[in-house]
């Protein structure tokens, strides 16, 4: 299978530690330039502002606009290429050594055209659609998609007709690259379990979309968080809420910096 590293041109010690496991586990990859997203975040032809307060109740970060052009730009490459199969790695990914086996299970048969499949997390699944994937990995259905089951886009498979589904629907971009539930009835999802297992983030390297740029270890979501998100973030009553509580963060930060 194909792989895309997505990766900033700078950042030599990430493409280092891709290109070593990656051809340790000799797959067939390319490294992907990344898109600054500090470029063209004032541009509205690739960034809609006012969209994206509608969406997701805030203006987005030039590192998330970045990088959700960069996957959006893949999408357009696979398409182009007529590539059927595709693994999209970001530069901070960590691989499991069977990966190359879950791969050739996908390619197989396991994996249908129309789907993206997350390799990184699937916290919540609807339990009879478990099937058994390669060794001690399955594939399942992830339920509460727009809540963020299967958030997180540092390593996923997506098919040529889902690439061919999805490839403009962000362009220009109006939410993050994770936030998988604005494609509902796009496309199909399945997640690899268990989760964060197969492709998990290294957390030592900095984040260029999260404020501060420093992550904790990653952990399942609970169904109660999940639930939290999707309603914060898919419904008109929850990005009401988020606006307001992020004006009165905003509000408070002023006051105590008096």
């Amino acid at each position: 299978m194909k792989a895309f590293v997505i990766s900033l041109d700078s950042d030599a010690a990430r493409r280092a530690s891709m290109r070593g496991q990656l051809e340790s586990l000799r797959l067939d990859y390319e490294i992907f330039d990344a898109i600054r997203g500090s470029v063209y975040i004032d541009n509205p032809r690739w960034y809609d502002d006012t969209s994206a307060r509608r969406l997701e109740g805030r203006s987005l970060r030039p590192g998330e606009v970045g990088c959700a052009l960069s996957h959006a730009a893949v999408y357009a490459e696979i398409v182009k290429r007529g590539i059927p199969w595709t693994l999209i790695l970001e530069d901070d990914a960590v691989l499991h050594s069977a990966l190359p086996a879950i791969l050739s299970a996908i390619e197989n048969g396991v994996g249908m055209q129309g789907q993206i499949i997350s390799l990184s997390r699937c916290d919540a699944y609807l339990p009879w659609t478990k099937e058994r994937l390669w060794g001690e990995f399955s594939i399942a259905t992830p339920c509460l998609v727009k809540e963020g089951a299967i958030g997180q886009t540092v390593g996923y498979v997506v098919s040529l007709d889902a690439a061919k589904a999805i490839a403009e629907k962000n362009v220009p971009i109006k939410f993050p690259a994770d936030s998988w539930g604005h494609y509902r009835g796009l496309v199909a999802f399945k997640g690899v379990l268990p989760t964060l297992s197969v492709v998990r983030q290294n957390t030592s390297f900095k984040s260029s979309t999260v404020p501060g740029g420093v992550r904790s270890d990653f952990v399942p979501y609970s169904k109660t968080d999940l639930l939290m998100h999707g309603f914060l973030t898919y419904t008109y009553p929850g990005r009401f809420c988020k606006r307001v509580i992020n004006r009165l963060k905003l509000s408070r930060k002023g006051t105590n910096h008096r």
